[in-house]
């Protein structure tokens, strides 16, 4: 079997194993990437790449490949991990800290915000799934606020600068 196919087996053997969709993409030469949204985070993920890679032949031509592994940031998954963080009490000290550590004004308070849950989203399994109902409402509304339009109604952007802004003003 060639590379190619034993890829996107391996691919969708670990989209069943992390029941997240995965996708392994050619990148340059011996360089693979493999992406995915939401699910284990990088290092678990590795984890389940190098055991696929070492307990099955099906994968063999895959072995001396260098795959990296990078998982995308949804705007759910923050939204979800900062009103998560909210609710347990943990957001305010947090962001005092980082505008301390980092010598920042009061008014880059959402810089601070996006930062910290940048750090929770990098250490997150499955930052998407919702920890407690009592968050719907605010991630919902967080979600909604990450779309601004532009003045000249061409186009729109979303950020989650702009649900830290948000959550800030709640």
């Amino acid at each position: 079997m060639n590379r190619s196919r034993q890829a996107i087996r391996l691919a969708e053997h670990l989209s069943q194993i992390t029941a997240v969709h995965v996708e392994l993409a050619h990148d340059s030469g011996a360089r693979w990437i493999l992406r995915w949204y939401d699910g284990p985070h990088r290092e678990e993920m590795r984890a389940y790449l190098n055991a696929a890679l070492a307990e099955s032949d099906r994968y063999a031509a895959m072995r001396d490949r260098t795959i990296g592994c990078s998982r995308f940031q949804t705007l759910r998954a923050w939204a979800v991990l900062a009103a998560a963080a909210r609710r347990e009490g943990v957001l305010a000290p947090a962001i005092a800290e980082i505008a301390v550590h980092k010598g920042e004004q009061e008014s880059d308070e959402a810089s601070a915000l996006w930062r910290y849950v940048r750090e929770l989203w990098e250490n997150a399994s499955y930052p998407e799934r919702v920890g407690d109902p009592e968050d719907v409402a605010l991630i919902e509304h967080l979600v909604a606020a990450s779309r601004r339009d532009h003045p000249s109604g061409r186009s729109s952007t979303t950020s989650e600068l702009y649900m830290a802004q948000a959550l800030l003003a709640k």
